[in-house]
């Protein structure tokens, strides 16, 4: 083989971009062959909405959460699924000494913290941990006296699958450190009581949003994206907000970040990209970003979506917003920012917080004391985020991929009358003269028809489904599709 086959393994494949589908040759050089190889037609990636979901996870219920328009709940979020429950942090307290707070203050931001086993049902714990207007009967875990001299301002959370377990819980946030921004960290053995990290993780940084950090396994390392700025002093802010990008094998010590994500020439002059709220795609070979876009003319946010194969290099598959905001009667009209995190509360199905802001982001910096406000969520099918798609009939072909496994899964979903058809090919011999012929009893004609809702399809050709023979072997997958989507495939 004159290449080297894409290698599936056993990985979920999902459909941000066509690294995966062959693009065909059309036309031989002097028309030798008038039939076009492998060509793909009818098909093309689909970016889909969310499902708005209008029933808060949890709503400003306690004392800490309420207040003028410069405290209460905040707009940042993490959200995510720890062994059997979810945890559920946000952002909180009393923001009423933000432009004079002092270094040994902070601004007095807090992180509480709510945590369900179902998903409905949310519970606000009473964890001792905090002294909030002279007691502890809160659900508040950082902040105030249990970090003296930093508020949570910016707080994100997640748990270190490498780390030992005094540090399996780590928090990144903006704060000051010897009159000068910077960004901090944290450590926990439970998530819940939390130890400074006395130095910055980054020294003299603006960071002033929420950061979206995890450990990478496939890199070892820890990847963080950031705030970043076209141009920037300190105390003196000019030019567009960025995202930037830095990762690092020590947790307590980090490159300052690069920029990977600015606005383009398709966005308005008076845009920039307030937030990012980095994911790594669930159990997939790519990363998702939901930052919230600073329309600066109208002074508010919209939440829009980014998808990246590497995490470096990124696209929008949408121009317009996955949750809008600015609209009036709406919650939302002075804006809407995601949190970071996905979680799944029903199968087939992944959810994404966000906050809605009534008041913009100029006009106060948090006003959340309306009980229909609070976390939200925008749900997604499960890897419903971008699809192959045919809207009348297609067809296209992988390029040569090898995979390990035993079977063929599909996530798909058929209109009424619809239907996908799957062939593999032996491409040992491939190329563009010889196309690669259909493995015997795995033809279009042998594949028994999907359709339907399928989250997790199997494959089946005369009622067989078993792939093993053709494991670590160059194949092609071929798909004919009729009013259908593909959402992942995966060999297990």
């Amino acid at each position: 083989m004159p290449y080297k086959p894409y290698d599936l393994k056993n990985k979920k494949h999902v459909f941000i971009d066509w690294s995966l589908i062959e693009p065909g040759y059309g036309l031989s050089f002097g028309g030798e062959q008038s039939e076009s190889w492998e060509m793909p037609s009818g098909v093309l990636l689909k970016p889909h909405l969310p499902r708005l979901d209008r029933i808060p996870l949890i709503s400003p219920d306690k004392p800490w959460e309420h207040g003028n328009a410069k405290s209460g709940m905040g707009v940042y979020s993490t959200l995510f699924e720890d062994d059997g429950r979810y945890r559920l942090y946000y952002d909180s307290g009393d923001e009423s000494g933000v432009l004079e707070a002092k270094e040994e203050l902070g601004t007095q931001r807090t992180l509480a913290y709510a945590e369900s086993t179902d998903g409905i049902h949310w519970v606000k714990p009473n964890l001792g941990i905090v002294s909030f207007n002279g007691s502890r009967n809160n659900n508040i875990i950082y902040g105030l006296d249990a970090s003296p001299g930093r508020d949570a301002h910016g707080s994100s959370v997640f748990k270190d699958p490498s780390a030992p377990p005094e540090a399996k819980y780590k928090m990144v946030h903006q704060g000051a450190y010897q009159g000068r921004f910077a960004v901090l960290g944290a450590i926990s053995a439970d998530g819940l009581h939390w130890k400074m990290i006395e130095k910055p993780l980054i020294s003299t940084y603006l960071n002033d949003v929420q950061t979206g950090v995890c450990f990478n396994p496939e890199k070892n390392r820890y990847v963080g994206y950031f705030r970043g700025w076209t141009h920037h002093e300190h105390l003196a802010s000019h030019g567009r907000r960025t995202i930037t990008y830095a990762e690092t094998d020590c947790f307590e010590k980090w490159p300052v970040p690069r920029t990977v994500v600015e606005t383009d020439m398709l966005d308005r002059p008076d845009t920039d990209i307030y937030t990012n709220s980095y994911v790594r795609w669930p159990n997939a070979d790519a990363h998702l970003m939901f930052p919230a876009l600073y329309i600066r003319n109208g002074d508010y946010t919209e939440v829009h979506m980014m998808t990246s194969r590497d995490g470096l290099k990124w696209q929008r598959p949408l121009r317009q917003p996955v949750i809008p905001g600015g609209e009036p009667g709406t919650n939302s009209q002075g804006g809407v920012y995601a949190g970071c995190g996905l979680a799944s509360f029903n199968k087939g199905e992944i959810s994404l917080t966000y906050a809605p802001r009534r008041s913009s982001h100029n006009q106060v910096f948090y006003d959340n004391s309306n009980p229909e406000d609070g976390i939200l969520t925008a749900t997604w099918r499960q890897d419903g985020f971008v699809s192959l798609e045919a809207d009348s009939l297609g067809q296209c072909s992988t390029v040569v991929s090898t995979f390990s496994g035993n079977h063929l899964k599909l996530n798909c979903w058929t209109r009424y009358g619809g239907d996908i058809f799957v062939e593999l090919a032996d491409a040992a011999n491939d190329t563009r003269f010889t196309p690669s012929p259909a493995i015997p009893g795995h033809s279009f004609d042998d594949c028994d028809p999907i359709s339907g809702d399928c989250i997790n399809q199997t494959v089946t050709w005369q009622k067989q489904s078993d792939l093993s023979t053709w494991a670590n072997k160059p194949i092609r997958i071929r798909f004919r599709m009729r009013r259908a989507r593909i959402y992942s495939l995966q060999f297990v």
